[in-house]
């Protein structure tokens, strides 16, 4: 049951972020958190909506939390070197 409530938050979060109503899939993507404080899916949407916000700082801490979780994340990985990236610029 908690799996399928999780995964329900998840698909509403993806939802919202497809159509650019970040605050609402962030809403969410914290639901999913409370649930399962391990997701590292939901850590690596809110690094996508903390980069769109261009929230630099706040992403790169939720793509480090991600690979924490999920060392072969790419999306993350790809993400926290652009973004390292570019503070090194």
């Amino acid at each position: 049951m908690k799996q399928n409530k999780e995964e329900e938050l998840l698909e509403l979060a993806k939802f919202y972020f497809l159509n650019s109503k970040f605050d609402e899939a962030q809403d969410e993507l914290n639901k999913v958190l409370k649930i399962n404080p391990l997701n590292s899916q939901a850590y690596c949407n809110l690094g996508l909506i903390s980069e769109h916000n261009k929230d630099y700082e706040q992403a790169k801490q939720m793509y480090k939390k991600t690979l924490d979780i999920d060392a072969a994340n790419k999306v993350a990985k790809e993400h926290l070197d652009k973004i390292i990236g570019l503070s090194n610029e």
